[in-house]
């Protein structure tokens, strides 16, 4: 009889050691994982703590203790509860591999879980574009010419998406720059560091304009404001040349000695 209660016993242990695998959520820096909780004698009772270790390199019992172990564990729940922990501090797009043992109070460990396997995901593009800086590099009666060094994709690194452009004759700012007038025929941003220009027509002679842009990368996030420099375009247009002159009458008069007498003389 006793001999029966001991294969029992091993049967139990066994279906333990070989519990449901674990399941994964993953991240672009941590990965969720859950299981079932094993008791203090195979699948009776409550064990007394875990150890889970990762790594970038298969797990085996061979090298389960070189594995990095993640510390912050939950302490083990009844037999046959689910439980999870997150791991995190993990680099993006990176395989790893999970395995966790289990002891009770004596400590005796469970052998080695199977192993668990995730890659974590890229990692979100928070990094906006650098702010453009304008510079006016000529102008005409009608036209101004903006000139600027090509910021990245993230920061100074990269190609940025698109340029918005605007032109006010009232100082630009962040708050009114979506009501300035968005510049025709943005050109496509170069690699960071490329030297780019765009010339503005159709402006007013005599008035003061001011520029400002933005740059946006492919994750839609939008840099800072520019600086706004302005310009007044000048007015060198003459007035038009006189193509009419002519010589007309002229009119003359004078006092004689007997009387005043005038007298109109016609030129022609």
């Amino acid at each position: 009889m006793e001999f029966r209660h001991r294969i029992a016993a091993a049967v139990v242990l066994l279906a333990a050691v070989v519990a449901a695998p674990a399941h994964a959520q993953v991240t672009f820096n941590s990965v969720t994982l859950s299981w079932t909780t094993p008791g203090d004698d195979g699948a009776v009772g409550k064990a007394t703590s875990f150890d889970l270790r990762y790594s970038t390199s298969p797990i085996t019992a061979t090298n389960f203790e070189a594995a990095t172990r993640w510390t912050t564990m939950p302490i083990p729940g009844t037999s046959g509860v689910k439980q999870t922990v997150t791991v995190t501090g993990l680099s993006p797009t990176t395989t790893y591999y999970f395995a966790i043992k289990t002891a009770d109070e004596v400590p005796n460990w469970a052998p080695i879980s199977n192993i668990a396997q995730a890659t974590t995901t890229q990692a979100p593009d928070n990094l906006r574009p650098a702010p453009l800086a304008l510079s006016i590099t000529a102008s005409t009666d009608t036209s101004a010419t903006l000139g600027w060094t090509a910021v990245g994709d993230d920061s100074l690194t990269g190609t940025a998406a698109s340029y918005d452009i605007r032109f006010s004759t009232a100082p630009i700012t962040a708050a009114n720059f979506a009501t300035a007038t968005q510049a025709p025929s943005e050109p496509t941003p170069g690699p960071a560091g490329t030297s780019q220009s765009l010339v503005i027509r159709d402006l007013t002679r005599q008035t003061t304009y001011y520029f400002a842009a933005k740059a946006t990368d492919d994750a839609g996030n939008v840099s800072a404001l520019s600086n706004v420099p302005s310009v007044t375009t000048p007015d060198t247009m003459a007035p038009a040349a006189i193509r009419d002159l002519a010589i007309g009458w002229l009119f003359m008069g004078w006092h004689g000695i007997a009387g005043l007498r005038e007298r109109s003389i016609g030129i022609d």
